[in-house]
């Protein structure tokens, strides 16, 4: 099994990582894509992903809203793959 290691960004580092990725930040703190404008959404629990809560997974794109519920969706899957 694969090690996954968690980096924990400042907010400027995480905006210029979601910039790279297409994505910015909305007056509302929400991660929209930079060109149609549209919010970025969980895809674990299909909610938007506010700034302050976003985790960007290690070895993806995939932004995610930060909770215990979500981490434990995305590895169950994750570990399914392997």
């Amino acid at each position: 099994m694969e090690d996954i290691t968690f980096f924990e960004l400042e907010d400027e580092e995480k905006k210029l990582l979601l910039d790279t990725l297409g994505f910015e930040v909305n007056k509302k703190g929400v991660i929209v894509e930079k060109e149609s404008k549209k919010p970025c959404l969980c895809p674990i629990t299909d909610e938007m992903v506010h700034f302050k809560n976003a985790s960007i997974l290690p070895g993806s794109t995939t932004i995610i809203n930060t909770s215990a519920f979500t981490l434990t969706e995305y590895f169950s899957k994750f570990l399914e793959k392997e």
